[in-house]
């Protein structure tokens, strides 16, 4: 039986697998992208258990979804000050 510890969100910083834990972004958690699944891109919020011998990672689209939005919007306001 496998045992799961306590699931942590975390932020895709680096396809190769580098994750920020959400929203503070001041933990990093190193997972081998050969147990990284499903596919992620770089900025996906996502939810990580661990297991005895492995990750679960779950995919949180409305909170990858408000960050990017909000990246959006700084990277506009960015380009109409200069």
């Amino acid at each position: 039986m496998r045992k799961m510890m306590e699931k942590k969100r975390y932020t895709l910083d680096r396809i190769d697998d580098v994750f920020l834990e959400y929203p503070r972004e001041e933990e990093e958690l190193l997972i081998p992208v050969s147990k990284i699944s499903p596919k992620l891109s770089e900025g996906d919020v996502v939810c990580i258990s661990k297991t005895d011998t492995d990750y679960v990672i779950e995919v949180l689209e409305d909170e990858t979804e408000i960050m990017k939005d909000k990246v959006a919007t700084l990277l506009e306001k960015l380009k109409n000050k200069k």
